[in-house]
This record gives C-alpha cells, structure tokens and sequence, in this order.
C-alpha cells in the first residue's frame, strides 16, 4: 500500500488461492479507509469473483501468471477495484450482454439452475455502481466502481 496516496497496489500470482490472498491482503487497506462493513463485504465478494475469473478465464486453470490488484479511493468518495491480467481477454459483447440478461438464482431441486454461465460476473455487476473492462498491449483490466458514501 503506498501510504502517501493511500492506494493499494500489489502483483500476485494465478492459483485457485489467489483470491483468498488477495482478500487476506485488501480488506484491511479498506478497513483503514473507514469503508462500511457492509460495503467491505460485498466488494470483497466482487474481488474474489474477479480474481476466480482471472485463473479459470484469463489463464484456463493454470498457476503461476501475473495478474494485480489495485484499489483506492477517489476524492468524491468513490472506491475503486482494478484487476488486471495478461491472459485471455473476455469476448467482446459478454457484458453488454449481461445488462440485458437476469440474474437466476438456483434452485436445490433444478440442477439447470446450478451451472449458470458468468453467475460471477452477474454478481459483480449488481453490486458495483459501475464497471468497466478494457485491453490494451495485452493488458486486461476490469475496473469496478462502488460508491463509499
């Protein structure tokens, strides 16, 4: 954490750990922020739904890439999430499409309910007040927005 700007900013490595670590290592940065516990919560889900998509999508299953995490926040009490990686970008139009599309909640007794495809990402998007994804030289970020105020 850089202690001047009080932005969080770390390199990690993909592992089906990682997100844990990443967890492990932010909720206090957001803590020292003086963020609502409830809010701490869900972003920390967000993270480790990102950081899950990172191994599985952006690297299919495979340990050991780079991939960072950065946080901060902006003067009009915004926090922001960046997650970015050096793997396999998401497909163009998988959230726009995810807009359009309601969440499923599953169901014990309806097994279709059970495996729905980008339920993460789903997540994600119902508790950020704003994301963002965008590539460049190889580089993958997915930037999130949550207001603290």
């Amino acid at each position: 954490m850089d202690v001047n700007t009080r932005k969080f900013h770390k390199e990690y490595l993909s592992s089906l750990e990682a997100s844990r670590e990443v967890a492990d290592d932010i909720v206090p940065y957001w803590n020292s922020l003086g963020l609502d516990e409830p809010i701490v919560g869900q972003m920390e889900l967000c993270l480790v739904e990102v950081v899950n998509n990172v191994f599985e999508h952006a690297y299919g299953n495979n340990e050991g890439h780079k991939f960072e995490a950065t946080s901060y926040l902006t003067n009009t009490k915004d926090l922001i999430v960046e997650i970015s990686d050096f793997g396999q970008s998401i497909p163009h139009g998988v959230l726009e499409e995810l807009l359009k599309t309601d969440f499923i909640e599953p169901l014990a007794d309806d097994p279709k309910t059970w495996q729905q495809s980008r339920r993460g990402l789903k997540i994600i998007l119902e508790l950020s007040d704003k994301l963002e994804y965008f590539s460049h030289q190889n580089r993958n970020t997915l930037k999130l927005q949550r207001s603290a105020s």
